[in-house]
């Protein structure tokens, strides 16, 4: 079977040859997609990120939770721990150079809590980022395994809640087959400028 590294390799090849108008484009009809599905509309609580390089830009989806009044928490990259941890934003021009100098919250903000969210009974919506994604609805990062282990770790918390969790991405990034690992947390939902993907 194809190495991961090489699919991955050839997967952020092809996004990154979307030019920037095209990408700009696509961004735009996917966060429309997101923002007209009744599974955004109904989440209180959106946990997304800020585009790095070549991925789905973000920031009218993220302008637009603020603007509903929904809670808008972005990840913060600690390297050292291999986590991630998602803060509160309330101003998206208070966010500072991180981890590959992404835009992301300070640290200082307040910490999304599962126990918050489910002694509050709050519907909580995932966007992730990522390389490339399959038929079977799996889904490939970076390498890094941030946002599976996040999940993995966080597992019996957010099955005891409404928890959701989308990729967002350029249909480009259909690959025929992703070696998949028992790691490997498959989104509820692919969202492409072409289609919604539901999950298997």
């Amino acid at each position: 079977m194809i190495s991961k590294e090489k699919v991955r390799k050839k997967a952020v090849e092809t996004r990154d040859s979307i030019d920037e108008e095209s990408r700009q484009q696509k961004s735009e009809e996917i966060a429309k997609k997101i923002l007209e599905a009744d599974w955004f509309k109904e989440a209180d609580i959106v946990l997304s990120y800020h585009a790095f390089r070549s991925e789905v830009e973000v920031d009218t989806l993220n302008r637009a939770v603020l603007t509903q009044g929904k809670k808008l928490y972005l990840p913060k990259t600690y390297v050292k721990e291999k986590q991630i941890r998602f803060f509160e934003i309330t101003d998206l021009s208070k966010l500072k150079r991180g981890y590959q100098k992404i835009w992301e919250p300070t640290g200082e903000e307040p910490e999304f809590s599962f126990e918050t969210v489910k002694e509050e009974q709050k519907k909580v919506l995932m966007i992730m980022p990522g390389t490339a994604y399959d038929a079977r609805g799996y889904r490939m990062g970076y390498g890094g395994g941030y946002y599976d282990r996040y999940l993995n770790a966080h597992e019996a918390e957010w099955k005891m809640i409404d928890f959701m969790t989308v990729f967002a991405a350029f249909s480009e990034q259909k690959m025929i087959l992703i070696p998949g690992e028992r790691c490997d947390v498959k989104p509820d939902v692919i969202v492409t400028e072409k289609e919604i993907m539901q999950r298997k």
